[in-house]
């Protein structure tokens, strides 16, 4: 199966994630089923769908005369069975828990057409453990998106030990055709690229704060006000080839190397934040008060700052 050929599209799971992946594709003009477990969830779904819709329709990023036709190309169901039926292209964005995921890899496997790629959405997990649960491993594989999808372009797609060329080329040509930025992780590691880069930086902002060598805060500002603007823009092999070149690079490893952090276990001070409940926005507190107020502030703010971007790349 071609990239053309993909015209019906399900994603299981309307929450953080699933909602918005449901929105690009149907942004995008395919049909969509977005299933869920309750009414309510996909109503709730719908609405934050709109919300995202009409925002972008604000910073002329869509057409607002899009939004509806947009929203109409989605249907909702709570059955699976209804979900999988007729699917060309299956997106799974539920609980990261493997046995949850197998068992619903398995039941779309049992209900979907042969022909159906079944992707998953997972940050942690690897595609041949879920398609060890079907019986087309060939056509199972992570199609891993970045919060807020429809404003952060990178999908990573990461092929199991049995996933077929065909399959990747498949999802990986549909992005490219969506105006994604898709890359392939060809051999499956455990967090995948974006993920295992990003855990390497905040393993060591941990560090920085369990030693007192610097505030949360001033670790934030630090990445804010310096390299994190330009990897905005340029990788890292560009950025040190064009900065600084590799002599230089190994001369500053030889210093500074071990004196980082590697350890293989939780800081203290992650472990002691999960035991108070200050888990961040989601309780209200971390090290930041996330009030109400604060959190819509900063959801806006990165909603902006992500559209300028978008915007001055398109430029």
């Amino acid at each position: 199966m071609s990239a053309a050929e993909i015209k019906k599209i399900t994603v299981v799971g309307p929450g953080m994630m699933g909602h918005a992946i449901a929105q690009e594709f149907a942004s995008a003009g395919f049909e969509v089923k977005l299933s869920g477990r309750s009414d309510a969830r996909l109503q709730e779904a719908l609405q934050k769908i709109e919300r995202n819709l009409k925002e972008l329709a604000e910073w002329d990023i869509v057409a607002g005369d899009d939004v509806r036709p947009t929203l109409d190309r989605i249907e909702t169901t709570t059955t699976l069975e209804e979900a999988g039926a007729g699917a060309d292209l299956v997106v799974e964005s539920i609980i990261e828990d493997l046995e949850v995921k197998q068992q619903l890899f398995k039941d779309l496997d049992r209900i979907c057409p042969p022909h159906t790629i079944l992707a998953s959405n997972t940050s942690s997990l690897l595609p041949s453990d879920l398609g060890a649960a079907t019986r087309r491993p060939d056509r199972v594989l992570i199609a891993h998106y970045f919060n807020p999808p429809y404003l952060m372009p990178l999908v990573e797609i990461v092929r199991g030990k049995s996933t077929s060329d065909e399959t990747i080329d498949t999802v990986y040509n549909l992005m490219k055709a969506m105006g994604k930025s898709p890359i392939i992780c060809q051999k499956e590691a455990l967090g995948f690229i974006a993920n295992r880069l990003q855990l390497v930086l905040w393993r060591e902002a941990f560090n920085i704060v369990q030693r007192g060598i610097a505030s949360p805060q001033d670790v934030d500002l630090a990445v804010k006000n310096s390299f994190g603007r330009r990897l905005g823009t340029v990788g890292p092999f560009e950025l040190y080839e064009y900065i600084d070149g590799y002599d230089l690079t190994l001369q500053c490893e030889k210093y500074i190397l071990p004196d980082m952090d590697t350890s293989n276990e939780p800081y203290p001070l992650l472990l002691e934040k999960v035991k108070k409940g200050e888990l961040g926005a989601k309780t209200g507190k971390g090290f930041y008060e996330w009030t109400p107020e604060f959190t819509e502030a900063w959801r806006k703010k990165i909603i902006k700052a992500l559209v300028h971007f978008r915007k001055s790349q398109n430029d």
